[in-house]
């Protein structure tokens, strides 16, 4: 009788008599589940269902760019990002610095130089790592929609750094993760963009897409409706881009363009992200899927020859991206019942009460 009670104990309930963890596997490095199926990022991301080019550094389309999102401090837009899975989105380190001035960063090569983050049309630049004060706007090409306009605003659960990066520096890992407090699901205006893979062709002349609702010039915000502005602009090799940026500087003799950061521009300059654009992304069409190739991250004022935007390096930072969000989501599993962690002298025990009520009861 015993033995019959463990077999069904056993198949019942497994983690009870192992006394572990009953982890489910996903589909996909970035898959997560929360109490519903895991989705397959691979058959949806970088999929946009809108169609259509506008000239560059114009408006965006709704639907056109559907990972675009707005991270916004206290209702504010602060920083773009770019959605990667149900709940997770992609941003810069440095949208999060304590004491941010959002407009006039100094960036350690020289004078001139900034952290393209911050809404200059706005006085709230009191940076702080309380993430209860940031929300994830989504599902719109507005930064500031009308009432009636259709989008999804979600909390801030968690904010995860790479650990390279330091405030003081900023000299590398200027990349972060956003975790939301609750999953979207996926429509026309809301799907992940595509993370890239070894041997996607990524190569210096490659043109590329970046979108935001920053500075469309030099001391030129942003006009309502904030509509989201897109540019189209090439991918420049690291050893140019740093020649551009050694040429005339006031930096020290040291590389100005690091491992993990990527370059793209016009050696002319007329066209570049600018403040505002911070943590947005860079998006390439490779064979007919958008892949995340950059995250905007600094600059030498805006649009300036010779002095192309300098984008955080997507595919450096990749193991770090699905490390990080594959070990959040082991560790928001749940566990099996608590009986999971009864000790095994208290399983004896409820099988020998179990069997003596069989004995008791009789056929």
């Amino acid at each position: 009788m015993e033995l019959a009670l463990l077999a069904i104990l056993f198949i019942l309930f497994p983690g009870v008599l192992l006394g572990s963890e009953v982890l489910t596997t996903d589909s996909y490095s970035l898959s997560t589940v929360r109490g519903r199926s895991s989705i397959d990022l691979d058959s949806v991301c970088g999929r946009p269902r809108a169609s259509g080019r506008i000239v560059s550094g114009q408006d965006a389309q709704i639907g056109q760019w559907p990972w675009q999102v707005s991270l916004r401090e206290q209702t504010v837009h602060v920083c773009g990002g770019s959605l990667i899975a149900e709940d997770w989105v992609l941003t810069a380190a440095h949208c999060f610095n304590q004491g941010q001035a959002g407009v006039a960063d100094v960036y350690p090569l020289g004078p001139g130089f900034y952290v393209g983050c911050g809404d200059p049309n706005s006085s709230l630049y009191a940076w702080t790592e309380d993430q209860s004060i940031y929300t994830v706007l989504l599902g719109t090409i507005s930064s500031y929609p009308e009432d009636d306009e259709p989008r999804e605003v979600r909390a801030v659960a968690r904010i995860i750094k790479h650990p390279s990066y330091s405030a003081e520096e900023h000299i590398s890992g200027d990349i972060a993760l956003v975790q939301l407090a609750s999953p979207i699901s996926f429509n026309d205006y809301m799907l992940p963009v595509c993370l890239p893979k070894p041997g996607d062709p990524l190569d210096p002349g490659t043109m590329c897409w970046v979108t935001g609702w920053g500075n469309t010039g030099i001391n030129q915000y942003l006009q309502p409706p904030f509509t989201l502005q897109e540019l189209e602009v090439p991918l420049i090799d690291a050893q140019t881009c740093n020649n551009y940026y050694q040429e005339n500087s006031f930096s020290s003799t040291g590389p100005a363009i690091l491992e993990g950061m990527l370059c793209a521009g016009f050696e002319e300059g007329g066209k570049d992200a600018c403040n505002g654009d911070s943590g947005g992304p860079l998006v390439c069409d490779i064979n007919g899927i958008w892949i995340q190739a950059g995250v905007v991250s600094w600059g030498s004022d805006c649009a300036m020859p010779k002095r192309p935007g300098v984008y955080t390096n997507v595919s450096f930072y990749i193991s770090w991206i699905q490390d990080t969000i594959s070990n959040s989501a082991i560790e928001g599993k749940s566990f099996s019942p608590s009986l999971s962690r009864t000790p095994l002298s208290g399983l004896l025990l409820l099988l020998l009460s179990l069997s003596s009520a069989f004995f008791l009861l009789g056929p």
